[in-house]
């Protein structure tokens, strides 16, 4: 399940918008910036919950809206564009730190969280006190 669809980027910033970048950069071209805001998103995520996140929270499909906007939009990228982007990755890392939370997403287990290493060594065999 994609954290926004085609319908969700146009409620949110009008369908002529989707016509207008799609006749300069091709069909398609949102449903690619909405792909590569959901991996983006995951990129952030994955050390807190479960991805893809399912249920979608509505917070994740607004930031993925505003991702794809601002990539979509390019070099004409707005400055609420800009900022909206920028407000959502902000948002984002503090998900990634933890100090905010994703209502109704599964957070990874401590089993299976972020990798951990644990490094055993031998005994010193050398050391400057040993004469």
């Amino acid at each position: 399940m994609a954290y926004a669809a085609i319908t969700d980027f146009e409620q949110r910033h009008g369908g002529d918008e989707v016509v207008q970048r799609e006749s300069m950069l091709g069909a398609g071209a949102v449903d690619r910036a909405l792909a590569d805001a959901e991996a983006e998103i995951n990129s952030y995520v994955s050390g807190r919950y479960v991805v893809p996140l399912s249920p979608v929270p509505i917070t994740i499909t607004r930031l993925a809206c505003a991702i794809a906007r601002y990539h979509v939009l390019g070099d004409a990228a707005t400055e609420t564009a800009r900022r909206a982007y920028e407000d959502a990755r902000a948002f984002l890392r503090d998900v990634q730190a933890g100090r905010a939370q994703l209502d109704g997403a599964n957070q990874v287990s401590a089993a299976t969280g972020a990798a951990t290493v644990d490094y055993v060594t031998d005994e010193r065999l050398f050391s400057r006190d040993a004469r």
